[in-house]
């Protein structure tokens, strides 16, 4: 604060030296509104004086009068017309009200009266018309009474037919001077309001003059105030100040010393004063550095130092010992010379707690290193024995067990799948936690992507007697957004609401609004379940919460869900919140702004995820060290009708793959004398025939980091164990889909589909019965027959569209159908129906117009036995 006002005191006098003239412009400006204030009321007095003298020289009241009369002269006129009509005497009271008349409408014409008839057309016509009938009547009234007797009935019908005109002169004549009466009141009104109002302002103008005067005398004598305190002030900040501060001069002696500086040195304030800087309170070896450097100052720009900000030095304290400080100096002038300020803080705590939290974060490193090598052992001793038990029980299902074993293998599975959701779970939070998650952006219709979602999990809802609901959006609108991560976060809402909701109703609510090239999505899900207390609401989304009512165990898990999908939710830069009152219910809402899609859209469907084994037989080498897991794997592709063979470590991988041709490889990671990742490198390095096949990682190494190391060696993807028999068949459906491609590329344009042309019902009665199976367990029968006969309805219809469109060329028509009946197909386990209608798509996706042609021609003569082969398939497995 010192150095502020030291440092102000001669930049403020010339600011003060222009304070005089700056007033004196002041001041001359309100005497120029003032004179100008004065000079307007003067105007408008004037003004004003003259809209008066006009009113009261203008007579309107007897111009309305005698408007008045002017009717009630033509009502006499006509009143005696008619009495003289019938009575020769009345002739001269007649000649008299028409000379009344007569000077009336005379008036009204030559005087000033007719200012307010000259003023509109119409009024002028009315005159003209009842000067015309004085006209015309005059010669009769200037006749003898005979002839005027005789002429009273045509005189009375000119009368009559100007019945209305005086009225209407009238009351026109009068309207108009009402409105000019009104308008110079009005005129007379603005003017004394503008009167009033540049008054008031000359008025204030002189109370603000006054009052400038006022404080002006103030300021004065409050100035002379401050200069007398302005010593006191500076000593009493230098004080007070929390920072040490010391004032040194240019010849290095210290002038002054506050307390803080006391307390920081250890010298009290009267043995510093007048001492050097270098002997008090720089450390020895720093004392020459020190003098060579004031010796040599002359500006703060050519000082490593001087308004430098804060820097980080090291003091002596009086007791002898060193410590860190951070400090600050600047320059100030005063009377006697040059004064450097410092302002000195001791961070001797502040770097020992700076120590201690380097510390703490290298030890909370270690700690996550250790962590998540903890979890990559840890998934991988789980996951090994896990796969033998889960594939172990998978070939079970084959083996002809009574009903009880079966009972037991789905109590062995479903125990299987809950502990494998748990290892899951503690990975993926892991691999959100750890960044190393990349976002896999793609563009798709979200509304229709949740509906589908929503049908997936219905059946979860039905069995809890609960329905479940999906309300809008109005408009679909393409995004541009990682899928995965957005079916993740409604996945574990719904799967939530549905495990809390029993004889309920959940509700899918979703909201689209489209932005400047993005769109606001608010999906909400709300339940009439248990709900929570405000207090769970807040802690929801941890991790390992799990929210029930008081001594009540009502669903499992591990209370990861929602904690993963608020981490899923950010990685949308998306929020989720809670809203629940306990036994009433809960709603859970995701907001996120995402971008709008510019790609084209894939559709969303149900055979996105292969449900058949509807693949071309494949040969395939298993690289697999663990015997037990060789065997089980082995056991489940030939069931799934592939060629196998087998190699118990890297080595002899790398060799078998050098001498025959796979289709695929499934590489184990960790085994002995070769691990997985070696082998895959050489098997690329090397010429051996099957150095482009694609390559799988089976193993239980499910780190983020880890699978992007076997992506780095070469290989295609990755399965974890335990291999779940879905991800098993995407792999194997992508493989003989690529080598179906890669095939097509050299085939002739009549080949793909030319022995399909003349398939027999035969051919397309293929049927997955497991499949089936699975879904009449899930399902229920009566919800399987209804949905296979809208299949069959669907089918025919759908048939029918593929051969006119494929007649017309209309290719694209025939790929959105043969994709629409594909995915019921490979629902329903339709296995022949759906590779036939795969087929169909990729010839038109190829333009291979001839190929689709073909192929449809096929369905169209055999499709329907497929169709029926489903029906019967559903009846036989319903009897047994």
């Amino acid at each position: 604060m010192m150095h502020r006002a030291d440092r102000s005191l001669p930049n403020t006098l010339p600011s003060r030296g222009l304070l005089p003239q700056r007033r004196a412009w002041l001041r001359a400006a309100m005497a120029l509104l003032i004179v100008i204030g004065f000079s307007a009321v003067g105007y408008l007095s004037v003004q004003l004086s003259d809209k008066i003298q006009e009113l009261r020289e203008i007579p309107k009241d007897n111009v309305q009068w005698n408007l008045s009369q002017l009717e009630v002269d033509f009502l006499k006129l006509r009143s005696e017309g008619l009495r003289a009509e019938i009575d020769p005497d009345a002739l001269d009271e007649f000649r008299k009200r028409f000379d009344i008349f007569y000077s009336r409408l005379a008036l009204l014409s030559e005087s000033a009266d007719a200012e307010a008839i000259n003023m509109e057309e119409e009024l002028r016509q009315k005159r003209a018309e009842l000067r015309q009938f004085l006209d015309d009547t005059v010669a009769f009234i200037d006749s003898s009474d005979g002839e005027l007797f005789a002429a009273m009935p045509q005189i009375n019908a000119y009368l009559t037919r100007l019945a209305e005109t005086p009225r209407t002169l009238s009351l026109g004549a009068i309207e108009i001077t009402a409105s000019q009466s009104d308008k110079q009141r009005r005129e007379i009104f603005d003017l004394l309001r503008w009167l009033g109002g540049v008054s008031l302002f000359v008025v204030g103008l002189l109370f603000l003059t006054f009052l400038a005067t006022v404080l002006q005398r103030l300021e004065l004598a409050s100035r002379a105030r401050e200069i007398a305190k302005a010593s006191q002030m500076q000593v009493s900040t230098l004080r007070a100040s929390l920072d040490a501060i010391v004032v040194m001069d240019e010849t290095g002696r210290i002038t002054d010393f506050n307390g803080s500086a006391e307390k920081v040195f250890g010298f009290k304030r009267e043995k510093a004063l007048g001492r050097l800087l270098s002997e008090t309170i720089v450390p020895p070896a720093f004392r020459n550095a020190h003098e060579t450097s004031l010796a040599s100052y002359t500006t703060p720009e050519n000082s490593s130092i001087i308004d430098k900000g804060r820097l980080e030095l090291t003091a002596l304290h009086a007791d002898g010992h060193e410590f860190p400080i951070e400090i600050s100096i600047t320059e100030a002038a005063s009377e006697t010379g040059i004064n450097f300020i410092s302002y000195i803080r001791d961070i001797t705590e502040e770097k020992r707690n700076k120590a201690e939290l380097q510390d703490a974060r290298d030890r909370a490193l270690a700690a996550y290193k250790e962590k998540s090598r903890f979890f990559a052992v840890m998934s991988h001793e789980m996951r090994t024995p896990l796969n033998g038990i889960m594939t172990a029980l998978n070939l079970l299902r084959d083996a002809g067990n009574s009903p009880e074993q079966e009972r037991y293998i789905d109590i062995a599975e479903t125990s299987g799948d809950i502990l494998l959701g748990h290892i899951n779970d503690v990975l993926t939070i892991e691999r959100l936690d750890s960044g190393t998650g990349t976002p896999q952006s793609a563009p798709f219709y979200p509304g229709k992507f949740l509906h589908l979602l929503a049908d997936s999990m219905r059946p979860l809802a039905e069995a809890q007697n609960t329905t479940l609901t999906v309300e809008g959006p109005e408009t679909d609108i393409p995004l541009q957004a990682d899928e995965r991560a957005l079916n993740h976060v409604v996945t574990n809402l719904l799967s939530n609401a549905i495990k809390f909701t029993q004889s309920g109703s959940i509700i899918l609510k979703i909201e689209l609004l489209e932005e400047s090239g993005s769109v606001t999505m608010r999906v909400a899900v709300t339940d009439t379940g248990v709900g929570m207390t405000d207090e769970d609401c807040k802690r929801v989304f941890d991790d390992f919460v799990t929210v029930d009512l008081p001594y009540e165990r009502n669903a499992t898990g591990t209370g990861l869900g929602l904690g993963i999908a608020r981490r899923m939710a950010e990685q949308l830069n998306g929020t989720l919140t809670c809203e629940s009152e306990l036994r009433q219910g809960s709603t859970f809402r995701f907001l996120a702004t995402l971008p709008k899609a510019s790609a084209p859209v894939r559709e969303v469907r149900a055979s996105d995820v292969p449900q058949d084994n509807a693949t071309g037989s494949l040969d395939i080498l298993v690289v697999e060290d663990n015997p037990i897991n060789s065997e089980l794997l082995e056991a489940l592709l030939l069931r799934e009708g592939h060629q196998v063979s087998l190699a118990s470590d890297g080595f002899e991988g790398v060799h078998i793959a050098s001498k025959s041709y796979f289709d695929l490889i499934l590489m184990d990671i960790s085994m002995p004398n070769m691990n997985g990742i070696k082998a895959t490198e050489q098997i690329r390095d090397s010429g051996g025939l099957s150095r482009n096949t694609p390559i799988y990682a089976v193993t239980a190494h499910a780190m983020p980091a880890e699978i992007a190391e076997f992506k780095k060696a070469g290989m295609n993807g990755c399965l974890l164990k335990p291999i779940q028999i879905g991800e098993l068949r995407r792999t194997l459906s992508e493989t003989s889909e690529r080598l179906a491609s890669k095939r097509s590329a050299g085939i002739t344009e009549h080949s793909a589909f030319s022995h399909r042309v003349d398939a027999t019902p035969k051919d397309m009665c293929q049927i997955d019965e497991a499949r089936l199976s699975e879904m009449l367990e899930l399902l229920g029968t009566d919800t399987v027959r209804k949905r296979v006969a809208k299949f069959t309805l669907d089918a025919a219809d759908g048939m029918a569209t593929m051969d006119k469109a494929a007649q017309a060329g209309d290719l694209d028509t025939v790929q959105a159908t043969a994709h629409k009946l594909s995915g019921s197909c490979a629902l329903f386990g339709a296995t022949a129906l759906h590779a036939q209608m795969r087929q169909i798509e990729i010839a038109c996706k190829e333009n291979r117009a001839h190929d689709a042609q073909q192929g449809v021609a096929a369905i169209v003569v055999s499709g329907m036995a497929g169709v029926t082969s489903l029906e019967r398939a559903v009846d036989r497995l319903t009897q047994t």
